[in-house]
């Protein structure tokens, strides 16, 4: 296991701070697609150095957000309905495989005590403030999946969709209904140990997710879930 060092973990703060910004701005239209930011404009308007920098544009860049060019800079390509479909197909792909694997492996104490806290909040009818539980599941599913570079892909993919909820603000609590419900379905599956139902699960979830998110970006509605 490789040891963080407080410079280490700096960068990482940095880079995830640079992420969060151009995400925000771009949502919030700073920027637009051909629009142009460099790695000496990036670290002083966020306060980071060029390092983690570098780190998040190479980041941004591998979810299609950026296009890095030699001498240029960052690029910022068009993000539309398109762009937010192709993120939830691929997270999609990733996260059906996840669960079809969790579901031979995750802990039954985990899905119990998940199960549990979904049916408190749809009993209660409180939403799953800041998506907390619904990010402790997905991670879970990953990380029962028992494939490292797997979890570390769909961790990535989950961070873009948390960040562009952040950007957007607050969500409806019917939004956090439907998600509950979807959630509460995967984890009945995991429980009967069926992979394929629990994979077919997650796929109807993330459909509803990206229609969702889609139909928002339309209506201009700010509302991203998943």
């Amino acid at each position: 296991m490789i040891k963080r060092t407080p410079s280490s973990k700096s960068s990482t703060a940095g880079k995830a701070r640079v992420v969060r910004g151009v995400i925000h701005g771009l949502l919030h239209g700073r920027w637009n697609g051909d629009d142009r930011l460099t790695e000496v404009e990036a670290a002083a308007l966020f306060k980071v150095s060029r390092t983690p920098v570098r780190e998040a544009l190479l980041e941004l860049a591998s979810m299609g957000i950026v296009e890095l060019k030699r001498n240029c800079g960052a690029i910022f390509l068009p993000f539309g309905e398109k762009e937010l479909r192709d993120l939830y197909a691929v997270r999609t792909l990733l996260e059906t495989e996840a669960a079809r694997l969790a579901a031979t492996r995750i802990d039954d104490t985990v899905i119990d005590r998940l199960k549990s806290s979904f049916a408190a909040l749809r009993r209660e009818q409180r939403p799953d403030t800041d998506w907390k539980l619904d990010r402790e599941l997905h991670s879970a599913i990953a990380n029962a999946a028992g494939n490292p570079r797997l979890a570390a892909e769909i961790a990535r993919y989950g961070d873009l969709v948390q960040t562009m909820r952040e950007a957007v603000g607050t969500v409806r609590a019917d939004i956090h209904s439907t998600s509950v419900t979807d959630h509460l379905r995967i984890l009945k599956c995991l429980k009967r140990r069926d992979a394929d139902a629990a994979a077919e699960a997650m796929r109807l979830h993330l459909d509803q997710a990206a229609a969702s998110a889609v139909a928002a970006l339309k209506q201009g509605s700010r509302v991203f879930i998943g």
